[in-house]
């Protein structure tokens, strides 16, 4: 018999949930929300340097300072998300608020001339955003029971029955410590009365009748950042070669509700309708290194950086709630009211940037960044042994290299700065379909002891929503019209 225990919210560790490609994709994607004026001018500054943010693109930018300053920014996201599902169409606005703040000190004259100055700081931006709304609705021929269905494969009837002396509770938390999350799916459905069991030819079956379609309706609610503490070390040699080397603390929070509900099934099925809904929490830290360089002849400057690996652990938490209504009956609500715990790491790839930059009579100042960046080498990890061992072969066969452009100028008119800049990120899962375009822009003015500067962006970002991970595996297209205001302000000193 299996252990009781009437409690009302547990964690544990479930054995077999697993992260899929978009998981990989949203750990490892980078859009660094920096100040003013590094957004103004396309995030390009791999070979410029000598800005607060962009010592997170090249940790060399650090030793173009000539003095030091400390600066701060508040950042202003007004989005709008369309959808189109099977040919409808919704759209959904947002917007959110993010900061930025760092520090620097430059050293001037020590080596005996050679080491003609070096700096050290830190900086604090986002490295990514997870906050989105949006909503997908239309009409399906495929049904959320084949999500249930093919998670019951393998899966004992007798394992998701509810003996006496038993619970809801008490069953869905013994399934996830023995057996796992595909078992906890089944057991929702069969409990619920979307599923039954065919004894003769061992399987789970259907209850669901839909021969003219389904309305779906699919809302989602995301909230969080991948947050980056930069530590920066740089120096200029001979000045003409500014080194520099980066130690990254990272940070992700996320937390997203997925309500998914469908009806409108045949008169004579005997599911009326389905209404399941899942709250994900995430929570992870990572470390990652840079070194960097920059090298001066002339009016150029070369730079090249190379970002290693960021190695992350999460803890998750997942709470899951399943209401089917049959017909001419009142509800079956299945809530375990538990929460799964699930323990995993994730390596994401290592990124090179090469830059190209020149500056004409402190005037004018043009940057070109290009990054490469192979994201097949994500990779997850866990105590159990294999638990991954699909979902990394997945990532392998399915992530292409992607190569991203930046490039940014800056018109310098005694103490005002104008500036614009194109941003361009590429899909990993198409490499020739770009998933964030934008045109950047802005101006700076610039005073005995400080600058302030304004910078904004209009962009258009392409994604893909999966409704769920196996079964009822439809997309929807999301397109974000996403337009970010930043203000930013410099002490000198």
């Amino acid at each position: 018999m299996r252990y009781i225990n009437l409690v009302f919210l547990l964690l544990f560790t479930v054995i077999g949930f697993s992260q899929n490609l978009y998981d990989a994709i949203n750990y490892s994607f980078e859009e660094e929300i920096g100040n003013a004026r590094f957004l103004s001018m396309g995030n390009s500054f791999g070979a410029l340097g000598g800005n607060l943010s962009a010592i997170s693109k090249n940790p060399a930018a650090g030793s173009v300072f000539e003095l030091s300053r400390s600066g701060g920014s508040i950042i202003i996201d007004n989005n709008k998300i369309k959808s189109d599902f099977k040919g409808s169409e919704n759209s959904v606005n947002n917007t959110n608020a993010y900061w930025q703040a760092g520090i620097i000190y430059v050293f001037k004259n020590y080596g005996q001339g050679k080491i003609n100055k070096f700096s050290f700081g830190i900086n604090a931006q986002s490295y990514n955003t997870y906050n989105q709304d949006f909503l997908v609705e239309g009409r399906n021929n495929n049904s959320i029971d084949s999500f249930f269905l093919n998670n019951s494969v393998g899966i004992n009837v007798n394992d998701v029955s509810v003996n006496n002396n038993e619970t809801i509770q008490s069953v869905y938390r013994w399934l996830g410590n023995n057996y796992g999350y595909s078992a906890q799916q089944t057991f929702l459905a069969y409990q619920a009365y979307l599923l039954n069991y065919d004894e003769d030819k061992k399987q789970f079956y259907s209850l669901s009748k839909f021969n003219d379609g389904l309305s779906q309706r699919n809302e989602i609610s995301s909230i969080g950042t991948n947050n980056k503490i930069t530590l920066n070390f740089s120096s200029l040699y001979n000045n003409k070669l500014h080194f520099g080397m980066n130690l990254n603390i990272h940070e992700i929070t996320i937390e997203s509700r997925n309500n998914f509900f469908e009806n409108n099934y045949d008169t004579d099925s005997l599911v009326n309708y389905i209404d399941f809904n899942n709250d994900l929490f995430i929570k992870g830290g990572g470390f990652s290194v840079q070194i960097g360089l920059i090298y001066l002849i002339n009016k150029f400057r070369f730079g090249l950086s190379y970002n290693s690996p960021t190695w992350y652990s999460f803890d998750d938490e997942l709470y899951q709630k399943l209401e089917v209504q049959s017909e001419d009956y009142s509800p079956d609500i299945i809530d375990p009211n538990i929460i799964n715990y699930y323990e995993y790491n994730f390596r994401s790839p290592s990124k090179t940037t090469i830059s190209l930059a020149t500056v004409v009579k402190n005037m004018l100042a043009v940057n070109l960044d290009i990054t490469s960046k192979k994201y097949s080498n994500g990779k997850f990890s866990s105590n159990s042994n294999g638990a991954y061992e699909s979902v990394n072969n997945n990532l392998n066969r399915s992530l292409s290299d992607v190569v991203d452009y930046n490039i940014g100028t800056e018109l310098k008119l005694g103490m005002l700065s104008l500036r614009g800049g194109i941003i361009r990120k590429n899909n990993p899962l198409d490499s020739e379909i770009s998933q964030i375009e934008s045109t950047t822009f802005g101006f700076g003015l610039e005073f005995d002891n400080s600058t302030l500067d304004f910078g904004f962006s209009e962009s258009n970002i392409q994604k893909n929503h999966q409704l769920f991970d196996t079964g009822l595996t439809d997309f929807a297209a999301l397109s974000n019209k996403r337009f970010r205001s930043v203000i930013t302000y410099n002490l000198i000193f």
